[in-house]
């Protein structure tokens, strides 16, 4: 038994192959994408007999197998470091074995299979075409067979991350579910019982009470806020740059600082996270900066601009430490009295679930700069540039 592609090259399977891509991505189970793979292989590339092996407790399991094809599914006769499948899988290499007989590698664990081709599918295990013929398998083959191996690797992955994504997910939503109702019902509570107690009695204990209790309330938002900017970004929108600092920059208390907007950028991003990102960048430059005389004021001055591919946030105050550089974007961390030590973090899990990329450096001035690169954005020349006071607005 070999066989049949002598009705077709190279080309017409490559080109079938693309139809097969779109049915593999489309495939919901690893079953699914092993069973396409074999059917493709039987009646695309003209393969008579093809298995396809996974690692599964040091050995290979048989998941998917044609019809006619000297295996069962589910058996298990090899380890996973042993044979041809076993370097194939381990040195992610693609092998032809003409002659499996007069090769001590081979092994066959059937007399009928004499010739055989052997892909890799990354981690996932190894694709592999037998015959019953001598050199019944050529480079032509092993092209094709590389290209099905390699769309079956993408939709293996694809199905991989969907299931870690909805795993994260289903965890976000029961710690948003926790942070929602069973702490913050109780903290209404304490406030509602505060509120009565401070009627009745002026105690200076009590006011401490408020103000441990108000750091509870910032910390639980602060909790909700970190879980939902993790969410990864399916929805995105045109956002002009510029105009959402205007707004961002009035939401957050900056008496005293300056905002420079040297962007005409308009950028895809989820709206709501990208104000939120703005927001924290903004607020950590300004309680970090110089402070004049009047207390609660800052004289930084705040930059957004465009970069290749992406924008930054600069400021021209104390900057970041390069030894700190490092541990910043982590949960907790914060060098302000009283800081909840989540605002860039937030930022961070904003970053990462738009597949955006951060890093924080010197700014020109002096001061901390923050790059957003992986940024989609085009420029938009009708939106004009400008320079804001948070004491002139």
């Amino acid at each position: 038994m070999g066989h049949n592609t002598e009705a077709e090259g190279v080309d017409e399977r490559i080109t079938k192959l693309h139809d097969v891509a779109t049915e593999l991505q489309s495939a919901s189970t690893e079953v699914a994408i092993y069973d396409a793979m074999i059917e493709a292989a039987v009646e695309t590339l003209g393969f008579d007999w093809c298995a396809v092996g996974v690692p599964v407790e040091g050995q290979f399991e048989i998941r998917a197998v044609s019809e006619t094809a000297p295996a069962e599914k589910g058996e298990r006769k090899i380890g996973v470091d042993e044979g041809i499948s076993g370097r194939s899988l381990q040195d992610g290499e693609s092998i032809i074995v003409a002659d499996a007989i007069a090769n001590d590698e081979a092994d066959p664990t059937e007399e009928s299979i004499v010739s055989a081709i052997s892909v890799p599918l990354g981690e996932w295990g190894v694709f592999q075409g037998y015959s019953a013929e001598v050199g019944a398998f050529d480079e032509n083959d092993l092209e094709v067979a590389e290209l099905l191996a390699a769309h079956a690797r993408a939709a293996l992955d694809r199905i991989e991350r969907e299931y870690e994504l909805k795993r994260k997910n289903e965890r976000l939503e029961q710690f948003t579910s926790f942070v929602s109702h069973d702490l913050k019902n109780p903290l209404n509570v304490a406030d509602l019982r505060l509120e009565l107690a401070m009627e009745d009695c002026d105690s200076e204990h009590l006011r401490d009470v408020a103000v441990a209790l108000d750091r509870m309330e910032t910390l639980t938002d602060d909790l909700l806020t970190l879980a939902k900017a993790g969410q990864h970004v399916d929805d995105v929108e045109s956002i002009h740059l510029a105009t959402l600092a205007r707004t961002c920059w009035q939401t957050v208390r900056t008496a005293g600082a300056t905002l420079e907007l040297e962007t005409d950028q308009t950028v895809l991003a989820d709206r709501t996270r990208l104000q939120q990102l703005l927001e924290n960048l903004i607020r950590n430059a300004v309680e970090h900066g110089t402070s004049d005389a009047e207390e609660g004021e800052s004289d930084v001055t705040v930059t957004i601009d465009a970069l290749e591919g992406g924008f930054y946030v600069a400021d021209n105050g104390r900057g970041i430490p390069e030894a700190d550089r490092d541990s910043i974007f982590e949960h907790g961390y914060s060098t302000a009295d009283g800081g909840t030590g989540f605002g860039l973090a937030i930022v961070a899990d904003i970053v990462e679930a738009h597949d955006w990329s951060i890093m924080v450096t010197d700014s020109d001035a002096g001061g901390a700069r923050f790059e957003i690169t992986g940024v989609v954005y085009r420029v938009d020349r009708t939106q004009s540039r400008g320079r804001s006071r948070n004491d002139s607005q």
